[in-house]
Parts: C-alpha cells; sequence; structure tokens
C-alpha cells in the first residue's frame, strides 16, 4: 500500500477522531440542553441520552485509534505479524463495547417513560435505531472475530513459511 493513501486514510481518521471530540464536547451537550429549552420535560432523560451518545462515539474513536494502527502496518507491509492482532483486538473490543451502549439505549428507551412533544415517533425513532444498531455492531464484532481467526492463522503460516525457505 502506498504511503500516501495509508497517509491520506490516517489523516482522515484523525479528523474524525477530533470531529468526534468536537461532537463530545459541544455539539451533544448544547443540543440537548436546547433541546430541554423547547421541551422541558426531556430533563429528565438528558442525562442517559448524552452520556451514551459521548460513550457511543468514544467507541467510535477508540476503532478509529485501531484502523489507523493497521494502516500503519499495512503501510509498512507488516500487517502479517503479531503485532496486528494487538489492533484487530482494540477494534473488536471498541466494536463491542459500541454494541453494548446501543443495547444499554435500547433497553433504556424501551423501559423509560420518555416524553414526546407530539406522537412519539422520535421515541420510536430511537428505540429502533438502537435495536438496529445493537444488532449491526454485533453483527460486524462478530466478522471481526472471524477476520481475526484469518489474521492468526495467515501469521502461523507465514512463520512456517519462512522456516522452510
Amino acid at each position: 500500500m502506498s504511503r500516501a493513501l495509508v497517509f491520506f486514510l490516517q489523516a482522515l481518521l484523525a479528523i474524525a477522531v477530533l470531529g468526534g471530540l468536537f461532537a463530545q464536547v459541544v455539539v451533544i451537550p448544547t443540543t440537548a440542553a436546547d433541546e430541554v429549552e423547547l421541551f422541558p420535560p426531556y430533563e429528565s432523560v438528558r442525562v442517559p441520552l448524552v452520556v451514551s451518545a459521548i460513550v457511543f462515539i468514544a467507541c467510535l474513536q477508540v476503532l478509529a485509534v485501531a484502523l489507523g494502527g493497521m494502516l500503519h502496518l499495512a503501510g509498512r507491509g507488516t500487517v502479517f505479524e503479531s503485532g496486528a492482532l494487538t489492533w484487530t483486538n482494540l477494534a473488536i473490543g471498541a466494536v463491542a463495547a459500541g454494541a453494548v451502549v446501543l443495547a444499554w439505549l435500547f433497553v433504556y428507551v424501551t423501559f423509560a417513560d420518555i416524553p414526546s412533544p407530539v406522537d412519539g415517533m422520535e421515541t420510536l425513532g430511537l428505540w429502533m435505531g438502537a435495536a438496529v444498531g445493537t444488532i449491526a455492531a454485533v453483527g460486524v464484532a462478530l466478522l471481526l472475530v472471524i477476520g481475526r481467526h484469518w489474521l492468526r492463522r495467515a501469521i502461523l503460516q507465514r512463520a512456517e513459511l519462512e522456516q522452510v525457505v
């Protein structure tokens, strides 16, 4: 993989991490405060939803760091070495943690009495989004586990091939 492409992709991941940090510090708290100002009954659910959003974005940031590490290995041509498993494990952990956050959000929205200014469709949308997101995140985590298994096998086969040669 060319160094320019690796650098470009790592720069995009760094921008994504910084954008996530901006969202965690500015956008999410400000938006939540604005929504509470427009509809005061939202105050009762403000903290759990804001914390969920901030933690979920942190999971995405950790995933971006893991992908950046894998890109670094790809740029050096050392993807099939044991260090790649560390980055893969970090990616799996980040996606699994995101799935846990989404599952918690699904359970919270299911049992919390969330007020609605109109007809409850925003609550239904949040509930459905959390459900679908949980399923998708679990699926991605399982795919990453399979990829880690393939990577481990490739590392072992490369080590065997190096012994033969």
